[in-house]
């Protein structure tokens, strides 16, 4: 008979890691998150957004109707009353900012860019006409120099970019829109000069918006407005913004967003204060969400064609804060805000000017993102704390259920009433393996001592109930 192989010799068994071990590396995987969120910008974390959406959407308070801003927009009415298409034509363009100037609004803000100049081909024939009528010598005869008379009014008010640029300085509180060229934002001539006007005097390298160029309306439109702000959004890669970027930075210097810039207009005596609103969460804060139909609509087509002296219309629009953008059908982009459809990217800029002045900005970065981060850090260690003394599992339970309501009940109220928002996700992940740490240590010790009072019973059996043992007996 063949000797049998020898069995191989097992190696020394490597020691198991202990449960406060395990509960430690369970803490530093939800204090990880939180470190993740902190340096990458703030809550909402990346698996946070769609519970941070449903929580601003339907649990925080929405911010009343605007008495003040009022929505001027070229809508799908407005374009078949005009008879054009988008863009609309300059001289219509003139028409609206002198009809708008009837009403004496306190600012117009305008989320239109006039980058390119307008169509020249008919103007550059009316003036070679012109031209050869005055060298034939026709100019000097009465019927030509009234031919000549004609031929200039009408060259002058088909001239959209001259008519334009009258009625904006006329209007006296117009700001037009512009543009940061960013990757997304990249088909728009940039500003020969890269200038504005007056830059902001913020720090440019910890804003979250920066561009390589900017782009603004032609230089004699530019010249006649009031100002300029930027139209960019942070949309986030879901497609949603939950952000607006009051201050962006371009090269060297601090622009301002259309809201910023609109603010600024209205209360310069607040600029100081502005400005430090706008620079939070490193110029880009969270912005809460309107009720539904919080800003007034008012139809371009109903100023064109509506009487100057309607009373209706001077009570919609007087003394007002207008916002002019395009809401037509299909013609104002898919960006969401949390919670909604599309929304034209107009009525989100009335909107940031809103959270701006009143004071209704959300913070995640800075001294929010370390307070999430020490909130997190004590919160794990209280429940590792509990997890040594606790005789039960069930304590353990209930232990992690109470931290986990006052973690939610904590980022809850601080959102609601102070505007700070926390993450919320990496406590309650580290308190959830915590407990599975936990829970599955005592799980394996009390099935330990099982098998200990098992083999206790085995080695010393005890009689049946009712049986007697004699003496002889074989048993």
């Amino acid at each position: 008979m063949s000797p049998s192989p020898e069995t191989p010799a097992r190696g020394p068994r490597l020691p198991r890691p202990s449960p406060p071990l395990l509960r430690g590396l369970a803490a530093v995987v939800g204090l990880a998150l939180a470190g993740v969120t902190a340096v990458t910008g703030g809550a909402p974390g990346l698996f946070e957004r769609a519970l941070y959406d449903q929580a601003v959407s339907r649990l925080l308070p929405g911010v009343p109707r605007s008495a003040d801003l009022v929505l001027v927009e070229v809508d799908d009415r407005a374009l078949s009353a005009l008879g054009e298409r988008w863009p609309l034509s300059r001289v219509t363009w003139a028409r609206a900012f002198r009809a708008l100037a009837a009403q004496r609004p306190s600012a117009v803000a305008v989320d239109v860019v006039f980058d390119q100049p307008g169509s020249r081909d008919a103007l550059e024939l009316g003036e070679d006409m012109l031209a050869a009528l005055r060298e034939s010598g026709l100019a000097d005869q009465p019927a030509g120099a009234a031919l000549v008379t004609d031929l200039e009014a009408r060259l002058h008010a088909q001239d959209g970019d001259a008519r334009l640029a009258e009625a904006l300085a006329e209007n006296g509180v117009v700001i037009l829109g512009a543009a940061a060229l960013t990757e997304d934002v990249s088909l728009m001539p940039p500003l020969a000069d890269g200038a504005l006007g007056s830059p902001l005097p913020l720090p440019v390298g910890s804003l979250r918006l920066q561009a390589r160029e900017v782009a603004g309306s032609i230089a004699p439109l530019r010249m006649a407005a009031q100002g300029s702000g930027m139209l960019n959004m942070l949309v986030d890669a879901d497609g949603v913004i939950r952000r607006y970027p009051y201050a962006v930075g371009v090269g060297e210097h601090v622009w301002p967003s259309l809201a910023l810039a609109t603010a600024l207009r209205l209360m310069p005596e607040q600029g100081e204060s502005l400005q430090r609103r706008a620079t939070l969460d490193h110029g880009a804060p969270l912005m809460r969400l309107p009720a539904p139909d919080w800003l007034p609509r008012v139809s371009l087509a109903d100023v064109l064609h509506a009487d100057p002296r309607s009373v209706g219309l001077d009570l919609a629009l007087r003394g007002k804060t207008l916002f002019v953008g395009v809401t037509a059908t299909g013609l104002h982009g898919q960006s969401t805000l949390p919670g909604q459809v599309a929304v034209p990217g107009v009525e989100i800029h009335a909107f940031a000017l809103d959270n701006l002045r009143a004071d209704r900005l959300m913070r995640s970065s800075g001294i929010v993102a370390l307070t999430g981060l020490l909130e997190t850090a004590v919160l794990l260690l209280v429940f590792g704390w509990r997890c040594r003394r606790a005789r039960t599992l069930g304590a353990v339970a209930r232990t992690a259920l109470g931290l986990t309501g006052v973690h939610v009940a904590l980022v809850g109220w601080l959102a609601a009433d102070f505007g700070w928002v926390l993450p919320l996700i990496p406590a309650c992940v580290g308190l959830g393996l915590m407990l599975l740490v936990d829970s599955a240590a005592r799980t394996e010790e009390l099935g330990r001592q099982r098998g200990a009072l098992r083999r206790l019973f085995v080695r010393y059996p005890q009689s049946s109930p009712g049986t007697s043992v004699t003496p002889g007996d074989p048993r």
